[in-house]
């Protein structure tokens, strides 16, 4: 009895930790009662157990799908907007939080140093095992998964605060002797790249991974997030970025360097190129007219050239969709790590789904939307720009009683079109604006809109037309449920087969898939070799399965702001444009685009007039303001851990 009680203690210890590395106190008594357990080591020696401790390991993976409140990074910035000021999301996004009264949901360090320890347990302890159920090499299979695993959480403290303490054993925290600097810049780095090198040599290739265990990192997965850091460590906020010189350890040391370093893009470039030359993984396509008719590729010179060296003879509407929607292709060709964490499903659906469908079962879906400036980002379907077709393709004002032909068609018809819409069928179904029409596949695949029909379990009408107009069921209402208040939805989960909330089908959230690193690569190799061939080469890839032109040679900015805008719709809400805007040192950009948008993350908000029953809601209006400081780069380190180590553990700038 004594046995088993203490193997639950042990367990809910390593999945359950309420306090942070630093900050001990609460911990002391079960730490140093486990401590005096003379059979303590015991718990470690069965398959059973080992796999129970292995298992908590990922256990402290974020909820990506959760982007109003335990993951607001795709929900903050300046591609979403949380629909009630309670969410953690609207609230990072208004700068309403500082080092004193940091809302739990946001204390990621307290949340990953409680990771990193249960990693540090399970690497240390798991060689114990000796139980005659485990195969040759499992034991060390979990040991090189919970090793990438914690270089992982690292990574996500690196992006979100900058340089972090190095912890790579347990301590005993009794004896008041465990690490409290901050390590510099370069230490990070070349710590997480030699654990996550030593990871890759022993985790298996995607293909040796079994069914049952999909969602396992792979050696590509270890590749992958070695790359993210150093692409991280080459961008132009922490690579010559001469406004931190006086951010220094407590020996005087900056913890960033003091020059650019050129060097440090061309190490990201070959660890991206590493995961290319693997040749394991492919943009994943989907043939055009198989079983069903596609939509024509816009106007262009090229778009009648087959795939791969152009856009032709793909489907690039369903291509795009099924990487994330779920079906048939959950796992598939493109993706190189993704996840499953739990309510993913409903989470990833209730993003998109309106509030006055049959099936909402009462919930608030919308939670975040999409603004105006993610909207305004995408293509128009012959791969310019809004501003290039701005009185021609694309129209600012007003809404549309003649549809496009191509994916807005308006009349009911369900052959040609994968988008439904009904706003040609008398006044009963709403208009369309005509700012939506015309747009390139991605958008349609990503962002839903006023008057976008969903499918529903219903004889008589086998449709629901979303009304996001004030007062509808599925608008702006003056109560406190969340109000999709800028007009447009985020469908880039939803199968166009979801019937429920809930969602039909499985759903998926990439991690890192090949389009990331195809621009992440182009990226790199821009800064250091601008009209290398391989720039356009993977840039055009991600631009053919999307179904537009490729681009022509460009200067070396004219091609980073080409990569820039790229990743902006291919990766939008799966949590890189966040980082990305701080990397790139953008963020505090005061300027506004053509259309009033903020070139960097603060500033004023536009979309639909949500407020509006009338034709007046389809004007571009201002729906809400986003604050951004120079401090907000980084969050801040929580108050109490500093003052507990004053001088030693160094707060961020600013805060």
């Amino acid at each position: 009895m004594k046995y088993i009680t203490i193997k639950t203690i042990c367990f809910m210890i390593m999945m359950l930790m309420t306090v942070s590395m630093l900050s001990c106190k609460k911990y002391l008594d079960a730490e140093e009662y486990l401590h005096e357990v003379d059979n303590l080591n015991d718990i470690w020696k069965s398959r059973k157990d080992i796999r129970e401790a292995w298992a908590a390991c990922y256990g402290h993976l974020p909820n990506f799908s959760d982007m109003d409140y335990s993951w607001p990074f795709s929900g903050a910035g300046d591609e979403g907007h949380a629909g009630l000021d309670t969410y953690a999301a609207l609230q990072l996004s208004q700068n309403k939080y500082n080092s004193d009264n940091l809302p739990s949901e946001l204390n990621y360090w307290t949340k990953f140093y409680q990771a990193i320890r249960t990693c540090n347990l399970f690497l240390e302890k798991s060689n114990l095992a000796d139980d005659k159920l485990l195969k040759k090499g499992e034991v060390e299979g979990y040991q090189a998964d919970v090793r990438f695993l914690r270089a992982y959480y690292y990574s996500l403290l690196l992006e979100i605060y900058g340089p972090f303490v190095i912890v790579d054993k347990t301590v005993d925290y009794a004896t008041g002797n465990y690490p409290t600097k901050r390590a510099t810049l370069q230490e990070c780095v070349d710590f997480l790249v030699a654990d996550l090198d030593k990871a890759a040599m022993t985790l298996p290739n995607q293909a040796e991974i079994l069914s049952s265990d999909l969602g396992r990192p792979s050696k590509a997965v270890a590749m992958a997030t070695k790359a993210r850091i150093l692409l991280w460590a080459a961008s132009p906020l922490v690579n010559g970025n001469t406004e931190y010189n006086s951010f220094v350890n407590p020996d005087g040391k900056p913890f960033f360097g003091t020059s650019y370093d050129e060097r440090k893009w061309r190490m990201a470039a070959t660890a991206y190129k590493d995961i290319i030359d693997l040749n394991q993984y492919q943009l994943f396509t989907l043939p055009a007219n198989n079983g069903y008719q596609t939509v024509p590729l816009g106007d262009f010179a090229g778009n009648d050239i087959a795939w791969p060296n152009g856009p032709a003879n793909i489907d690039p509407y369903r291509s795009f969709k099924a990487l994330f929607s779920g079906g048939d292709d959950y796992w598939n060709s493109e993706v190189i790590w993704q996840v499953s964490r739990p309510d993913q499903n409903s989470k990833l659906t209730a993003l998109g789904w309106p509030r006055g469908h049959k099936a909402s079962n009462g919930s608030n879906p919308g939670r975040v939307a999409a603004t105006q400036k993610i909207v305004d980002g995408y293509f128009m379907n012959n791969g310019k720009t809004i501003d290039e077709e701005n009185q021609k393709l694309y129209k600012d004002i007003s809404t549309s009683r003649v549809a496009d032909g191509l994916y807005i068609l308006g009349d009911g018809s369900f052959t040609s079109s994968p988008i439904r819409t009904n706003f040609l069928k008398g006044n009963v179904y709403p208009a369309v604006a005509n700012r939506i029409l015309n747009r390139e596949a991605r958008f349609y695949a990503t962002i839903g809109f006023h008057g976008r029909g969903f499918k529903q379990d219903d004889k008589t009408d086998p449709y629901y037309y979303v009304d996001y107009r004030a007062e509808t069921a599925d608008g702006y209402i003056e109560t406190d449920r969340p109000s999709v208040r800028t007009g447009y939805t985020i469908v880039k989960y939803i199968n166009d087969g979801d019937m429920r909330i809930e969602g039909s089908f499985e759903k998926q959230y990439p991690v890192y898939r090949l389009a990331e690193i195809y621009l992440s690569y182009a990226e790199a190799l821009n800064e250091i070799e601008p009209g290398h061939p391989d720039i356009l080469k993977y840039l055009n890839q991600v631009r053919y399965r999307g179904g537009l032109p490729g681009y022509l040679q460009g200067s070396k900015d004219e091609v980073r702001k080409w990569i820039k805008q790229e990743r902006q719709v291919e990766l939008a809400f799966e949590g890189k444009r966040y980082f990305d805007m701080r990397r790139w040192k953008d963020a505090e950009n005061v300027q506004r685009d053509a259309w009033g948008n903020p070139l960097g993350v603060g500033g004023l908000v536009y979309g639909m007039n949500y407020k509006a029953t009338g034709i007046s809601f389809y004007d571009r209006t201002v729906v809400d303001g986003y604050s951004f400081k120079k401090k907000n780069y980084f969050f801040p380190l929580p108050y109490v851990e500093v003052s507990n180590h004053w001088g030693e553990l160094i707060q961020n700038p600013g805060w």
